[in-house]
């Protein structure tokens, strides 16, 4: 089986297209669509501009699907719509101009689906699990390689470096607006934090551009697809230094996150703080995986079993 889900994120919109064969998932296409529509909304609504991205980019979508023959797909959206005050009007909008009802999932939910993506392809013991999307920030504690806790906290790369930095770059009081933002919404959670949970899992881009700027600054081997906080940490000390070759050096090699990077790095470091993270590993499947696993081949597998009976 031949199956494609689409991602409509607060930052990016992603195709996946997949195959499901013998019990194992294959990649077999990636593409990514950077739409910002974080940046598109206001009054808490999406704007006319963020509504025609976001169709533009799935009727493109649809068009590379139907030149494959791929007649089976789905399509979900996350804080892109779940935390506008106008979701009604923008998914009928979608739905007349390309014919798609996107799914939106509430924080939890996503939370959940990140977890099962995880878990495919890692093997989940004790840990934290990380989402920084654009709009939304997705955590999850796990335990003997189950969920103990798990949240959505309505912060996210963009969306919080939209609000708190008035010009391209960061500055240092920048950075410590964002950093108290997120503190507070982790205090929220009233959780009884605990500070030992030594590894991390992380997923979403601005993790992954954290990752690729630490092998470039920090010789990390080509290969590999984990870092520590130390990094994180010392590239976040790049960004606010008033040396311009020292922040120019990190968003030189990740230009296209430039409106989105301190405030996802901002976010990645608060967390890794709270729990007392060390090594953060960076998984290849994440909630399109999880999706896929939940919504089409586990309940393909219950019909099967309910028509056998």
């Amino acid at each position: 089986m031949v199956y494609g889900i689409i991602d409509l994120g607060s930052n990016t919109i992603r195709l996946s297209i997949f195959k499901y064969e013998d019990g194992k998932i294959r990649l077999l296409q990636n593409k990514k669509a950077i739409a910002g529509l974080a940046a598109c909304v206001e009054g808490g609504g999406l704007t006319e501009i963020g509504i025609s991205k976001a169709c533009f980019v799935l009727n493109r979508y649809k068009d590379i699907l139907k030149a494959q023959n791929i007649e089976n797909y789905s399509v979900f959206a996350t804080a892109s719509l779940r935390n506008i005050n106008n979701r009604e009007i923008v998914l009928n909008e979608i739905k007349e101009r390309t014919g798609i009802v996107p799914e939106v999932l509430f924080g939890d939910e996503e939370a959940r689906l990140d977890f099962i993506g995880v878990k495919n392809s890692c093997e989940l013991s004790r840990g934290v699990l990380i989402d920084i999307g654009g709009g939304s920030t997705e955590l999850v504690l796990f335990e003997n390689g189950e969920i103990k806790r798990l949240t959505s906290i309505p912060i996210g790369a963009l969306n919080l470096q939209n609000k708190s930095v008035k010009g391209i770059i960061a500055t240092d009081r920048e950075l410590k607006k964002m950093k108290k933002i997120i503190n507070n919404a982790l205090d929220e959670l009233q959780w009884n934090f605990e500070s030992n949970y030594e590894t991390m899992y992380a997923i979403g881009g601005s993790s992954r551009a954290a990752l690729e700027i630490s092998k470039e600054l920090f010789k990390i081997p080509a290969e590999e697809r984990s870092f520590n906080r130390a990094n994180v940490k010392e590239i976040l000390n790049r960004l606010k230094s008033a040396d311009v070759k020292d922040y120019k050096a990190v968003y030189k090699i990740n230009p296209e996150r430039i409106f989105s990077l301190s405030g996802g790095l901002v976010i990645l470091n608060e967390v890794i703080k709270r729990f007392g993270c060390e090594v953060i590993n960076i998984s290849k499947d994440g909630i399109r995986e999880g999706y896929f696993i939940d919504r089409i081949i586990d309940q393909m597998s219950d019909k099967e079993e309910n028509n056998e009976k």
